[in-house]
């Protein structure tokens, strides 16, 4: 990992910059501040508007894994040309995705995967202790303890992941007992009959994903950080003394710089020698108001769907879709999402869904975010890369990076080290970048 000789006290009299206002740059901002920063976020358009506020907020960190696990992904890579693939990949997109695919197959080894939720799981073990540092701190938020119930078409099924659960994760005394569907439609009497087996896990919770993103901005507001939306960064051009950061807003001589811009990460890292392999996997979500209340998270596992009771409605979000044109909003995701989680519920009307929404969720092929000094340099950061587990672990992120900016060394950080991406062979082009951004119509 590239050792940090600058100290933040050494650049008092020049800002940290935070280059993404999402979950992650926002929450980095709030700690860096809380460190005696001065800090300026630059957001390209509007705070959280990437993919941020559309997801399920799920907070989980007794069961975090990265994407790539055994047999999964060769499983999801044989049939994601199909459209109704919870893993789809847009024919235009396949020719510029074919070797991040490769890559992500090729870490879907058992000796990877159990690496990854190691070094995943040390990096959230104080996600509880970091969000109530935010709610303490002045950030209202409200984490909502939840038991998730994991559904399935068949006692088969169930076993199988109940003991892949017991397998890989520490949550055997959270664990209850396989039910059958009467059971089931018991505890929650909105599930349908597809709903045949399943089980509860207890002692996880949920968040609010947006009213998350509001609050964290409305508090770096009243704590005196600026931050500019629709500022668009162009470039990123460090030297021994300070950071320049060209954007749509201005140019900004920074102290250090934290890259927190999503799947848009990557336009920003090609100047500095880094190929970093960030690219957006979009995701889709929209609201449904069954005719009983939903008041568990649901994990359709089969459908690759969850379903979160989330301000008087149910959310339900799924899917993961590789496209060329990463602002397109295709509606056949969301028709699919429908066709797999409809069987799942009981008096629903799918046609009146409300609040349509997709976002850019920035995946790696390792299914491991990238936190850490850019390989060489003293003051450039990154905290991106965080595929579907961005909400969660963005406190947590930001705590440990806030130390390792100062200086201290951060044992937990040194698996998502940014020196593991390749590094890029000559010159590339610099212009806009362009990261996609999320997409929410109403109807």
């Amino acid at each position: 990992m590239t050792t940090v000789h600058t100290s933040a006290r050494g650049t008092a009299s020049r800002p940290t910059v935070v280059v993404g206002g999402g979950v992650l740059g926002l929450c980095v901002a709030w700690e860096l501040a809380r460190w005696g920063h001065q800090v300026v976020v630059l957001e390209r358009d509007r705070v959280g508007s990437g993919a941020s506020r559309g997801n399920a907020g799920e907070i989980c960190s007794s069961i975090v894994g990265p994407l790539p696990a055994p047999g999964i992904v060769s499983t999801a890579l044989k049939n994601m040309y199909r459209k109704d693939s919870a893993l789809y990949v847009h024919p235009a997109a396949a020719l510029t995705m074919g070797a991040f695919l490769l890559r992500m197959a090729r870490n879907a080894t058992a000796e990877r995967f159990h690496a990854g939720v190691r070094a995943l799981t040390q990096l959230g073990a104080d996600t509880y202790q970091r969000f109530a540092a935010l709610s303490d701190n002045g950030v209202g938020i409200e984490v909502t303890r939840r038991e998730y119930l994991y559904l399935f078409p068949s006692r088969a099924r169930t076993e199988r992941k109940r003991a892949f659960l017991r397998e890989h994760y520490p949550v055997e005394h959270d664990l209850g007992e396989i039910l059958d569907g009467p059971e089931l439609r018991a505890l929650e009497p909105c599930l349908g009959e597809r709903a045949q087996s399943g089980f509860v896990l207890s002692g996880q919770a949920q968040v609010d994903p947006s009213a998350f993103v509001d609050a964290l901005a409305d508090a770096l507001r009243a704590g005196g950080v600026v931050i500019h939306e629709g500022a668009r960064v162009t470039r990123v051009v460090p030297s021994s003394r300070d950071v320049r950061v060209a954007s749509t807003a201005g140019t900004f001589t920074a102290g250090h710089v934290v890259i927190a811009a999503g799947a848009g990460s990557a336009d920003l890292t090609g100047n500095l020698g880094l190929n970093l392999p960030v690219r957006p996997g979009k995701g889709y979500s929209f609201s449904i108001a069954p005719a009983a209340p939903l008041t568990r998270v649901l994990k359709l596992e089969e459908a690759h769907v969850g379903a979160v009771p989330l301000d008087g409605v149910v959310r339900i979000a799924g899917t993961m879709e590789f496209d060329a044109m990463e602002d397109r909003f295709n509606r056949s995701r969301i028709r699919e999402v429908v066709n797999a989680a409809a069987p799942y519920f009981t008096g629903v009307d799918w046609a009146r869904r409300t609040a349509e929404w997709m976002g850019p969720r920035p995946m790696t092929p390792d299914g491991l975010p990238f936190i850490g000094a850019m390989p060489g340099e003293s003051r450039v950061f990154l905290a991106t890369g965080h595929n579907m587990l961005g909400v969660m672990m963005a406190p947590s992120t930001a705590h440990l990076l806030a130390r390792l900016i100062d200086g201290q060394d951060v044992p937990a950080l040194r698996p998502f080290d940014p020196a593991r991406a390749p590094r890029r062979r000559g010159p590339r082009p610099t212009g806009p970048a362009a990261p996609g951004r999320s997409r929410r119509r109403e109807k």
